[in-house]
């Protein structure tokens, strides 16, 4: 076998030794071979190609292996390198006293270079508020990178400046939530955010008027009912029966100008009672965040305006 030279990329091979003809690769069967004569040059090809397939840009993106992907969460999105603060080196072992000192101070001036003017430290402040409230109340990653985005976008239009960071990043993750279609509240968005409910509402109106111009509805009443059902751990009988309601008397004539979070604690309680499921009317009004007398008005409204049969069924013998 004479011996072949690669010129950069997988088919770089020089000409053949015998015909001079041109060399190219069976990648298949791993051989690199002669076009013109069929001379075998090399039968031990490496294929550098990765063992994986992608059908789009986004999912090639992902899965190559040269470092972690892009990532509106973090200020430089991801580009830098990050320095542990474990104190161990590439096989694990702890580094010694002058090595983790020096580790240290790499770290302090990489964490000083990355956010080295006011606007990137106040980046860099804002999405690490938006990725705590975001850990608390255990949102996917998918509403996380909505809510940085969100907030870059507040930044470039200067919507973001001389406002409280804390109240912006908890109206950016409550319009991240609202169009991803995730069910949270605004008040526990604020609550996680630590901010007042107040605040939070004054700061969402601001980043709706000026990043958001279409209207984003609010979730709907099923929304509400499967949320307040999970948090309450009721029986998923009582879901079924709820649902079904709420899409039988799905009428503008109830939920023109209420809340859909009073309507569903209101189908919660009927279905609990029609399930012989009993459960204090106060702990739904509780965990569906409304008051008793909002529970008792869509309740009377409800039954006033439709009849619920319900069909027993008997078993024979």
């Amino acid at each position: 076998m004479y011996p072949i030279r690669r010129e950069g990329g997988l088919a770089g091979f020089k000409e053949c030794p015998i015909c001079r003809g041109r060399i190219i690769e069976d990648m298949e069967k791993g051989e690199a071979l002669c076009q013109r004569c069929g001379y075998v040059a090399f039968d031990q090809v490496i294929d550098s190609t990765p063992e994986w397939r992608s059908m789009d840009y986004e999912e090639r993106t992902k899965r190559m292996r040269v470092g972690m992907p892009n990532t509106l969460r973090l200020a430089d999105r991801g580009l830098s390198t990050e320095i542990s603060s474990e104190g161990r080196d590439s096989h694990g072992r702890y580094l010694d006293l002058e090595s983790r000192q020096s580790a240290q101070r790499m770290k302090k001036w990489q964490q000083r270079l990355r956010t080295s003017t006011s606007r990137e430290r106040s980046l860099s402040n804002a999405l690490s508020r938006i990725s705590e409230a975001a850990d608390v109340l255990s949102l996917p990653s998918a509403v996380l990178e909505e809510a940085s985005h969100i907030f870059r976008k507040s930044v470039k239009h200067n919507i973001s400046k001389s406002k409280s960071v804390s109240g912006m990043a908890a109206a950016s993750l409550y319009l991240a939530c609202r169009k991803s279609g995730v069910n949270r509240s605004l008040k526990e968005i604020a609550q996680a955010a630590g901010i007042k409910n107040r605040d939070a509402a004054r700061f969402y109106r601001i980043l709706l008027n000026g990043v958001e111009s279409p209207y984003i509805p609010p979730p709907t009443v099923q929304k509400y009912i499967s949320k307040l059902i999970n948090k309450e751990k009721i029986n998923p009988r009582v879901e079924r029966v709820a649902l079904e309601l709420a899409d039988r008397t799905n009428e503008s004539s109830i939920s023109s100008g209420k809340t859909p979070a009073g309507l569903a604690a209101a189908y919660v309680y009927i279905a609990a009672v029609l399930s012989s499921e009993h459960i204090p009317q106060r702990e739904i009004a509780e965990y569906g965040e409304v008051t008793e007398v909002t529970v008792r008005n869509r309740c009377r409204e409800i039954l006033g305006n439709f009849v619920i049969r319900v069909r027993l069924r008997t078993s024979n013998g």
